[in-house]
């Protein structure tokens, strides 16, 4: 894909190959939204976003960035990043997306986030099940 590209929308079941184990689209500086579908990248062992200043909008599906499907596991060496966006507004994440994911959870320096939606309010989601959540540079204002 070109690095010019300002909106990614991948469909359900892309990207599952077991050779693919890092999920780094800071290549794609003038991104505003990325959008994928379910189930896919069920490899990838890193997932970083990290500086990407015209990012607004992320969406993941269900049963995506797991190996766990409508479960959860505990892999310690799967992490997750968001980091250094400064107009990032929303994350959504579908429910048992990350299920398996036990490393690192860090969402640092978003000055503009307004919404984080992870998982399925009144029903089981098992996002991040194991991981810790560490949120920096976030301002909370009432």
């Amino acid at each position: 894909m070109k690095s010019s590209i300002i909106r990614i929308v991948l469909p359900n079941w892309t990207c599952n190959d077991i050779e693919y184990t890092t999920f780094d689209f800071s290549r794609f500086t003038v991104i505003e939204s990325i959008v994928i579908g379910d189930n896919s990248f069920g490899s990838v062992q890193t997932f970083i976003i990290d500086g990407l200043n015209l990012l607004k909008k992320l969406i993941i599906g269900i049963n995506s960035f797991t190996k766990q499907k409508n479960g959860y596991g505990k892999s310690n060496d799967r992490s997750f990043h968001i980091l250094n966006c400064e107009s990032l507004e929303s994350i959504e994440i579908g429910q048992y997306s990350f299920s398996d994911y036990a490393g690192d959870f860090e969402l640092k320096n978003l000055p503009q986030l307004q919404t984080i939606e992870i998982g399925t309010i009144g029903g089981y989601s098992c996002n991040f099940y194991r991981s810790s959540f560490v949120i920096r540079g976030i301002d909370i204002y009432d």
